[in-house]
């Protein structure tokens, strides 16, 4: 199927991130390409641009999309948990070897493709495989459930899902991997259904949750958010603008912690008259509270309802 894919908040991330001439463009997340498009057009042939993202179909649609605009252009198919180790790999210096990126975007949602394509698995509304995986290589979701014991699924389902009912879900979902009924997205929807309760018309569907918080587990996807917020000071040039979308409550206070830590990064108690750790601020947050979508957005894009924009610049 065709690459395409609405990006969000698309306007307030040009906002933030305010592309110019000939600045080093990092994207965590390329996609298809919606928000890289708008940031090429605006830093010009030439420039430099790295693009991770490790679903293959995403990468292609991506550099297909990027080619007319005569950037300097690095892909790397992996994920940005190992950003890092990329970045050094493919020859790039950071920031203390003088160099670094001016502009980063990292967009944690997945790309209306995924969703939409059954074969993946990400949603239940076409029966089909339940798989999940990213980068289409690796543990598929329904493998992955079946080698869990039912606390370590009630685990997932309540930290990454905040599923309350999350034992009982657990148990019984695990009941039917053991008997080999938990291989289809309709089986986990049924499911969860069981126990959730049944669709309700206005309110969210009862297993969008239970898909969220497999997915996440199966991708490793906090764990590359740890990883990349961790690393990504080291790659950010002076004045250099950070905009991180989001579209899950872990997700967000994730980005939320991180953010404050690099502006108020000190460690003393707080009854200490003088600091003496010595730990200076990164730079400042751009906007105290996340940036959401507007009403005109929603109407032509409701996958946007959840997403939550926060910048950071640093010194």
């Amino acid at each position: 199927m065709t690459f395409q894919h609405i990006p969000v908040l698309y306007d307030d991330v040009m906002r933030l991130l305010d592309p110019h001439p000939g600045e080093r463009y990092l994207d965590l997340t390329l996609g298809g390409a919606g928000h890289a498009s708008g940031v090429a057009q605006k830093i010009g042939p030439g420039a430099k641009m790295v693009g991770f993202d490790r679903d293959p179909a995403a990468q292609a649609a991506a550099q297909q999309r990027l080619a007319p605009f005569g950037l300097d252009i690095t892909f790397i198919q992996n994920s940005f948990e190992f950003m890092d180790n990329e970045l050094r790999t493919h020859g790039f210096k950071d920031r203390s070897e003088g160099g670094g990126f001016d502009i980063v975007l990292a967009d944690f949602g997945l790309s209306s493709p995924q969703i939409d394509d059954a074969s993946r698995g990400f949603s239940f509304q076409s029966d089909a495989p339940l798989d999940m995986r990213m980068s289409q290589t690796g543990e598929t979701a329904a493998q992955f459930i079946a080698r869990l014991a039912p606390s370590e699924l009630a685990d997932i389902l309540y930290q990454f899902g905040d599923i309350r009912q999350s034992h009982k879900l657990a148990q019984r979902i695990t009941e039917r991997a053991q008997a080999g009924q938990m291989l289809t997205t309709s089986q986990l929807a049924d499911v969860s259904c069981s126990v959730l309760g049944k669709p309700k018309p206005g309110t969210p569907h009862p297993a969008t949750r239970v898909f969220q918080a497999i997915r996440i587990a199966v991708n490793h996807e906090f764990d590359a958010i740890d990883a990349f917020l961790s690393d990504i000071p080291k790659w950010m040039r002076p004045g250099g603008r950070l905009a991180i979308i989001s579209f899950h409550s872990g997700e967000d206070r994730r980005v939320k912690e991180a953010l404050h830590k690099f502006q108020n990064p000190c460690t003393c108690p707080p009854k200490l008259p003088v600091c003496i750790c010595h730990k200076q601020p990164l730079g400042h947050v751009i906007n105290k509270k996340p940036v959401e979508a507007s009403d005109s957005e929603l109407a032509n894009n409701s996958r946007a309802r959840s997403a939550k924009l926060r910048g950071f610049i640093f010194d």
